[in-house]
């Protein structure tokens, strides 16, 4: 939607103010996924996970990150950054552990994504906010557009993204909850993610019209080379071109974004008049990729 702070003719002018205020009703609200506080962008996280674990315990694999209240005025758009080092409650920052029951299985270093959003193209965080209710503040979500440092367990690194919000009523405050993982949790989340790929080989043949489409697929490494020659069966020969096709496997089963797709270095060389040969060596890739070489043949 469109923001607020790039429409000041209606923030400058009351009369359209109320009347933007009436129509956005329906899509203003005091909450999203927040749940027990903040615990809903948890119970988001790992409802997407497969298999889902949006029934476990707060903190065996995600823990809320949230901030203070924040003040938001009348006709206001507003970003707040949110680091997953609230969850360290020795900061006395954290709003985190706040009356509800959790298994401390901390820490939760890394922020909770699944896939990139579509909008931002960024890694997609899972995020939760509420309007307090010592004010007016009628909140509507924005996209975020502040990007998302993931962070990381393993060398305890906290990471951080934000939320937006625009402000359809009066004068108020809102806070806002991250969703952040353990290692427990970093691996639940990668078991739908973790995809399979495998070397394996296609081959067709009709023997009654002696003809044959060989192909065969290589998962390829970066910056890691790999070679093949491929052969006619007996008493066949080479046909047309030798060709090839590159495979990504996303995580979230989504089409990549062209910029972001793999770049293998494919060369392949005819050898003799019944066989051929592929060299693959993978430039960049955000996916796991394969590299399918095809070979056909024909009488003689």
């Amino acid at each position: 939607m469109t923001r607020i702070r790039s429409r000041a003719a209606l923030i400058a002018l009351p009369l359209a103010l109320g009347a933007l205020a009436v129509v956005a009703a329906g899509a203003s609200a005091n909450s999203s996924s927040w749940g027990d506080n903040g615990s809903g962008a948890c119970t988001d996280l790992e409802g997407r996970w497969s298999p889902s674990q949006s029934g476990a315990e707060d903190g065996t694999y995600c823990m809320q990150s949230v901030t203070g209240w924040i003040q938001i005025n009348e006709a206001a758009t507003q970003d707040q950054a949110i680091s997953c080092s609230n969850n360290d409650s020795s900061s006395g920052l954290s709003y985190s552990t706040d009356g509800q029951a959790y298994d401390n299985a901390g820490p939760w270093y890394s922020v909770g994504t699944n896939g990139t959003n579509p909008y931002s193209f960024a890694p997609d965080s899972y995020n939760g906010w509420q309007t307090g209710d010592g004010g007016d503040a009628d909140l509507s979500a924005e996209v975020w557009y502040g990007g998302v440092t993931v962070g990381s367990n393993s060398s305890g690194q906290y990471g951080s993204a934000g939320s937006s919000v625009s402000n359809f009523g009066g004068s108020g405050h809102w806070q806002t909850a991250l969703a952040c993982v353990n290692g427990a949790g970093v691996s639940a989340g990668s078991s739908a993610a973790r995809v399979r790929v495998r070397d394996r080989t296609i081959d067709t043949a009709n023997k009654v019209k002696r003809t044959a489409f060989l192909a065969r697929e290589y998962v390829v490494k970066k910056n890691v080379t790999r070679t093949d020659k491929r052969s006619c069966p007996a008493g066949m020969v080479r046909k047309g071109k030798l060709s090839y096709t590159v495979q990504e496997f996303p995580a979230d089963n989504k089409s990549p974004l062209w910029k972001d797709r793999s770049l293998v270095d494919v060369k392949m060389t005819a050898k003799g008049d019944n066989a051929g040969s592929v060299k693959m060596t993978l430039k960049r890739a955000k996916n796991p990729t394969v590299v399918q070489f095809q070979l056909r043949c024909g009488k003689r």
